[in-house]
């Protein structure tokens, strides 16, 4: 057996057959046999097995034990140092400190619709019976051409005398001669019908005066006549003569709400946030304006007649009284007269002279007349012209601005049997509030006090205040007043009676608006910088006992009696028994866990 050195240094034993010995075939080693399936399988669930069963001893092992199971379940909380607030929770709604209350208009002026034709007298529906008849009274005619006629000189006498016979001024209510009131009205009145009566009286009343003024009535009267209209076919018309009936006055001086601004919109002061149907009003106005131009123009007419029946009365006087200086000149010549022409020469002197007399005491009250005629007329321009203004300051209330600059909020009403939103096409009635317009820029919240409690509140009072449509949202507030009284009962006693408190909000944000639902919280006493703990922590073995307290000492509850001071919904003041930094239970520990 040798060795010998392999290439790359490294040596091995070689085995060489002895001499002698034959060399033999190398022999095969078998394969080690395969384990079957069925042991593969238990193979495997012989390991899942062993491993559940460690996972189980070591659970078993680190199980807690009751008291630690206990302990986890202990609610707990650190004591603190900070402020404690007294509070007094309140519910309200927010609403504007500053505001404007927008009201339908009470419109003023005649429901009759009277003026409107002319005339405001009352009575005389058909136009006759409410007219007026001036005449200047003048001496009859008749005595004097008779007492002429029986002068010397007849011819003369009777041609002066029937010249100087005084014309009689014919003014109905427009202060028109003859029939002219009726034919304005048929003209012009947009609910008076054409009034028949008024020409015929007039005409009636001029038949008995002067020829001048005859012919102005038989020419009014004609005018009329002729004159169509169609008033009575228009929507509301009146009656007859004074015009504007029930019909006029109901649409006139009703209140249908054209057209507002949209609800939650912000408006600027003197916009026009409202209007209310004025057609008829504006028709109204129409009519007092022609009303009082016609008016004006018959006043004018009439002062001039009035001023030619005073110059024909004085006209008149002077011819009197030239009759009367005639006949006392045919006086003088009865000694050459006969008997009886000188009884008739006496007879007319003495005529002549009373009537005379009777003229010159006339003039005082004649002038009286006339001057009453137009201070009649004065007042009817007068009343005219207040119609008129009226009428103009009715059309300017159904336009509604806005006094200040704010959000427009329409006001709630009835309509049938639901109760909205005013919208337009409502009807409303005069002095109805439909729209505010609110000033954002400063709220306030209208709140209510248990009585009970109000006398823990005092103006000045800090608050705080959350929104129930914005959770996130709190604001600063303070009290600003409360009620004196308790709120009135329904129409069910109450027992439980609140008192009312407004409360101003100090620091405003743009979601705020009116009549939001808040809670507020008012401060009534506050405990700065003190030891703090929860409320949940203290307890009372009675309601007289004394307050104690649990405090986690490592795996035990030291139970500790505490004074406490001023407490809040959630958190209390201790006065003694606690230090800031310490935990305490806010669930009562087990037995065995209190040491």
């Amino acid at each position: 057996m040798s060795s010998h050195m392999m290439s790359g240094g490294a040596s091995a034993p070689i085995l060489v057959p002895a001499p002698g010995v034959p060399a033999s075939a190398p022999a095969l080693v078998p394969p080690r046999p395969k384990p079957s399936g069925k042991k593969r399988l238990g193979l495997i669930l012989f390991l899942i097995l062993a491993a559940v069963g460690i996972e189980r001893g070591v659970k078993y092992a680190n199980r807690p034990t009751p008291e630690a199971s206990a302990a986890a379940n202990i609610r707990t909380s650190t004591v603190a140092q900070g402020v404690v607030e007294g509070t007094i929770r309140l519910t309200g709604t927010t609403g504007a400190e500053k505001f404007a209350s927008l009201i339908s208009p009470q419109l003023r002026g005649n429901r009759s619709g009277g003026g409107r034709d002319g005339s405001f007298r009352s009575g005389g529906g058909g136009g006759g019976g409410g007219n007026v008849v001036i005449r200047s009274n003048s001496a009859g005619g008749g005595g004097s051409s008779s007492a002429s006629a029986g002068s010397s000189s007849g011819g003369s006498s009777t041609d002066s005398s029937a010249a100087s016979t005084t014309p009689s001024v014919t003014s109905t209510n427009g202060l028109q001669s003859g029939g002219g009131s009726a034919a304005f009205r048929s003209a012009t009145s947009r609910l008076a019908r054409p009034s028949t009566g008024g020409s015929s009286s007039s005409a009636a009343g001029a038949a008995g005066s002067s020829g001048s003024s005859a012919s102005s009535a038989a020419s009014s009267s004609s005018s009329t006549s002729n004159l169509g209209s169609t008033a009575s076919a228009l929507v509301g018309s009146g009656g007859s003569g004074g015009g504007g009936g029930a019909g006029g006055g109901a649409s006139e001086f009703s209140l249908v709400l054209q057209d507002a601004v949209k609800p939650g919109s912000h408006v600027k002061r003197g916009q026009i946030v409202a209007e209310f149907d004025r057609q008829y009003m504006m028709n109204r106005l129409d009519d007092y304006r022609a009303s009082v131009a016609q008016i004006e123009a018959s006043l004018r007419k009439m002062k001039a007649e009035l001023e030619v029946s005073r110059e024909s009365h004085a006209q008149t006087v002077a011819n009197a009284k030239a009759d009367l200086e005639k006949a006392r000149l045919d006086v003088k010549t009865i000694p050459v007269l006969g008997a009886i022409e000188a009884e008739r020469v006496k007879l007319a002197a003495e005529e002549a002279e009373a009537r005379y007399k009777q003229l010159l005491a006339e003039v005082k009250f004649v002038e009286i007349g006339y001057q009453s005629q137009i201070k009649s007329a004065d007042l009817e321009i007068q009343q005219a012209h207040m119609e008129l203004k009226r009428a103009e300051t009715n059309a300017d209330r159904m336009l509604i601005k806005a006094p200040i600059n704010g959000l427009a909020v329409m006001q709630p009403m009835f309509r049938g049997t639901e109760f909205a939103q005013i919208q337009p096409g409502d009807q409303l009635y005069p002095g109805m509030m439909f729209m505010q317009i609110v000033d954002t820029s400063s709220m306030i919240i209208n709140a209510s006090v248990n009585q009970v409690d109000v006398d823990k509140l005092r103006l000045g009072q800090k608050a705080n205040v959350r929104f129930d449509a914005y959770p996130d949202l709190h604001v600063p507030a303070h009290v600003a007043a409360i009620g004196a009284m308790t709120r009135a009962g329904g129409m069910r006693a109450s027992y439980v009676k609140e008192v009312p408190v407004i409360l101003k909000i100090d620091q405003m944000d743009n979601r705020i608006i009116p009549d939001l639902s808040v809670s507020i919280d008012v401060a009534v006493e506050a405990q700065p910088q003190s030891t703090v703990t929860s409320l949940a922590a203290v307890f009372y073995d009675s309601p007289d006992a004394t307050p104690h307290v649990y405090v986690k000492a490592g795996d035990r509850w030291e139970r500790r009696d505490v004074e406490l001071g001023l407490a809040s919904n959630i958190s209390v003041v201790v006065r003694s028994g606690l230090k800031p930094g310490e935990v305490v239970a806010e669930d009562p520990p087990p037995k065995e866990l209190q040491s």
